[in-house]
């Protein structure tokens, strides 16, 4: 995120807090039981997302940003 967002992009102890356009949304991350699929072994990290400040237009718009920078490809 750091990566696409800059200084926007700041941590506290419990997350990652991104300020941009008009909104702060908090990224609370913490790691949950790995799943296991036969030998696969898949890390899961549950994310929380709540709104600091903004309203909700300028925190929806935040929002589909990060979601538009942060996928990947497929196939």
């Amino acid at each position: 995120m750091r990566h696409a967002f800059g200084d926007a992009v700041s941590d506290d102890a419990t997350g990652l807090l991104v300020d941009a356009d008009g909104a702060t949304l908090h990224f609370a991350l913490s790691s949950e039981e790995a799943r296991r699929i036969g030998a696969l072994e898949l890390s899961v990290l549950r994310v929380e997302i709540t709104v600091r400040q903004g309203d909700e237009k300028a925190a929806s718009e935040l929002l589909a940003r990060i979601d538009r920078a942060t996928q990947r490809g497929g196939g």
